[in-house]
């Protein structure tokens, strides 16, 4: 699923009104189109980060992470304002490079995952540890979300994801809003508003 959505986030990285707006606001505070483009790339690529990081016979110490519990901790890490400047750091190499690395990224994603044992562990967060499968289900919400953001920043529709994204974008981010509040302010949330005694979404 990731290997399809690497492509559709190169192919609007690409795109001409990408490139056109590249130093304007996007609709994430704080970002430029560029820099929420280089993010996209960054993020999309995280995964082959991750793995040559990791040393294959490496085990955890504590309780592996999920989906869900990896967000939650991403939520709590005081990473966001590093994260915008090594976005914007990024996206100040220009247009072309950027691209050039977002179709690097898929190609490489293309080449290298099928080979890899879904349940191999990968380093994250400190050190903390997930399967790849866990940690490439996390990328349907950083890859889906994204596109659709950097769609939305300079008036294009959202690509089509990959069969089946959208639906592990809504579970994941009902499975964050579960691990932080339980089970019951979700369900008042999402169906009994006069019953709602917290904030539950956004989740993120």
């Amino acid at each position: 699923m990731i290997i399809d959505a690497a492509a559709v986030a190169a192919g609007l990285v690409g795109a001409r009104d990408v490139a056109s707006a590249w130093g304007e606001p996007s609709a994430l505070e704080g970002m430029t189109v560029g820099a929420l483009a280089a993010h996209l790339v960054r993020a999309t690529g995280a995964t082959l980060a991750y793995l040559d990081r990791t040393d294959p016979s490496a085990r955890p110490e504590g309780e592996l992470l999920t989906r869900h519990t990896y967000f939650r901790a991403a939520i709590e890490a005081p990473i966001h304002e590093r994260i915008r400047e090594v976005s914007a750091r990024e996206a100040a190499a220009g247009v072309d490079e950027v691209v050039v690395a977002a179709h690097r990224v898929a190609a490489d994603l293309a080449e290298r995952l099928p080979s890899e044992p879904a349940d191999r562990l990968v380093g994250a967060l400190g050190g903390r540890m997930l399967t790849l499968d866990e940690f490439c289900r996390t990328r349907c919400i950083e890859i889906g979300m994204h596109i659709d953001d950097l769609a939305h920043s300079v008036g294009l529709p959202t690509p089509a994801l990959p069969d089946g994204m959208t639906a592990q974008v809504i579970e994941i981010l009902t499975g964050i809003a579960r691990d932080r509040h339980g089970d019951w302010p979700v369900i008042h949330a999402l169906g009994r508003h006069e019953r709602l005694s917290e904030t539950v979404f956004p989740v993120l």
